[in-house]
């Protein structure tokens, strides 16, 4: 009812009217304008001859300006007219979508009982009007009632016909309604997007902008919370790696020591020393034979009986044999 009680200013003859004047007007204006910009190329002193026209082209800006802002007005009362089309249709839709309330099935259900007295009321009172009419007319009245009877069977088939075409509207109109109902879910969850993404935006414009002026004034940006933790870590695995290279150059000089000892010990002997420590004599004998000789006696069968000793020349009890061999291989 609100959509029909706000009619528009225009009819169509007038919109379309409207619109081929100020097609034309445009026209004139586009032409105008390349008039102009291909005489200044041609000629630059004619702008000079051009300011007496300029007061009757200012007029004619002024009626072209009425005219765009009528055009505006006609354009945003036939957008709000559809938009009070469509806020009614969903209201339409809605209510149709919800189910009915008790009160609205006992309303109903009282004006069914209503109609229902008031039909055989009608019929009693269509009968005995016709019982007081004249009997010529007894032909005329069993057509009549023939014709009721037909009239009230049309009615009742038009009735399951009537009702299929309401459920058809109101399932179109549940359809419509789910439809709207999931739109806005969506345009509700685009706007969420949005305002998450002009957020995002704004901070990311705050922090470039304070990270341009720190660049352009020559400050470090050292409040920078990435920039100070990505320092630190760099710094924790330069001292880790440099421990690790102390680790490994102690380790390499420790296997540097090995391999030379073991070089050193593990080098060939020639045969002459191998003979050399085979001929090598070791002095095992008692220290009583000495003592003896140092006492300067004994009897004539201690003396035979006695084992012969190698000369102990060192406490090692290694031959002197042995020196003057290394003595002469020197030589």
């Amino acid at each position: 009812m609100a959509a029909s009680s706000s009619s528009p200013l225009f009819s169509p003859a007038s919109d379309k009217r409207f619109w081929s004047t100020l097609r034309s007007r445009v026209d004139a204006l586009i032409g105008d304008r390349n008039a102009k910009i291909s005489i200044q190329n041609v000629d630059p002193s004619f702008p000079t001859e051009i300011n007496s026209r300029e007061s009757n082209r200012a007029k004619r800006l002024k009626e072209d300006s009425m005219l765009l802002l009528r055009g505006f007005d006609s354009i945003s009362q036939t957008l709000s007219q559809l938009s009070n089309n469509l806020d009614n249709a969903l209201q339409g839709a809605r209510e149709l979508a919800k189910p009915p309330t008790l009160t609205d099935l006992f309303h109903s259900k009282l004006k069914n009982s209503e109609t229902k007295e008031e039909d055989p009321k009608q019929k009693g009172n269509q009968e005995e009007s016709k019982i007081g009419l004249k009997r010529k007319f007894d032909y005329s009245e069993c057509s009549d009632d023939n014709k009721g009877d037909d009239g009230s069977q049309k009615e009742n088939e038009q009735s399951p016909q009537n009702k299929k075409m309401m459920k058809k509207a109101k399932n179109l109109a549940i359809s419509m309604a789910t439809k709207a109902a999931s739109l806005a879910r969506e345009l509700k969850s685009i706007k969420s997007d949005l305002c998450f993404m002009q957020e995002r935006c704004s901070l990311l414009e705050e922090e470039n902008r304070r990270l341009r002026d720190g660049f352009t004034k020559g400050i470090r940006p050292e409040e920078d919370d990435l920039v100070r933790l990505q320092l630190e870590a760099l710094l924790a695995e330069k001292s880790r790696l440099a421990n690790e290279n102390a680790n490994l150059v102690r380790e390499n000089q420790c296997l540097h020591q090995l391999v030379e000892y073991h070089q050193m010990t593990s080098q060939d002997l020639s045969a002459s020393y191998e003979e050399v420590v085979r001929g090598m004599c070791l002095d095992f004998s008692s220290p009583i034979a000495e003592e003896e000789e140092i006492n300067g006696g004994g009897d004539s069968d201690d003396a035979d009986n006695r084992v012969t000793q190698t000369p102990r020349t060192d406490i090692f009890g290694i031959s002197t044999s042995l020196d003057h061999y290394f003595d002469e291989e020197q030589h």
